[in-house]
């Protein structure tokens, strides 16, 4: 999705899958569910249309829909949320390369001083969507929060891998 802030993409592991892509594609369905046992789901259609809005939103503003749609989680991990669904996100430069970036915590070092989200910082123009999961308890599970960073490492090495093959 290109706007006029972002560009949102899914990013790529290494075997070819696009977790946030399968996540998408199967809330379309009304058919997610991480353990297969689901049954096809009005709700979950009508999830992959309030994603689908708030990423529109994101790569035309660089901010949420509201306050609480977007969370920092870990070393520059931040997630997309709606209900008990996560997708989780980072920024790069296309080329592999990433700057974590962290959540402002003073208003005083504010990217965005004016916006009423002046908490999340400027991130770079490409956005990666990554790992997908259902959050059941307070806590983000830290199997959750390696997976979102194998899938962060592993298409930043999909584009470092791009690139090199460009540059032969």
């Amino acid at each position: 999705m290109k706007g006029q802030i972002h560009q949102v993409d899914c990013a790529v592991c290494s075997d070819g899958r696009s977790p946030a892509g399968l996540f998408l594609d199967a809330l379309k369905k009304g058919a997610w569910d991480r353990t297969g046992r689901a049954e096809p789901s009005d709700e979950q259609i009508d999830d992959y249309h309030w994603f689908l809005n708030a990423l529109r939103h994101w790569a035309n503003t660089g901010e949420p829909v509201y306050r609480d749609a977007v969370k920092a989680l870990d070393e520059g991990v931040w997630e997309f949320r709606h209900g008990d669904k996560r997708l989780t996100f980072f920024d790069t430069d296309g080329s592999g390369g990433y700057t974590p970036k962290l959540p402002i915590q003073r208003h005083a070092e504010a990217d965005a001083p004016d916006s009423e989200f002046w908490q999340i910082p400027n991130f770079d123009r490409l956005i990666r969507l990554g790992h997908a999961f259902t959050k059941v308890g307070q806590k983000t599970p830290q199997h959750d929060l390696a997976e979102s960073q194998r899938v962060r490492e592993e298409d930043l090495g999909h584009d470092r891998s791009a690139r090199s093959d460009v540059d032969r």
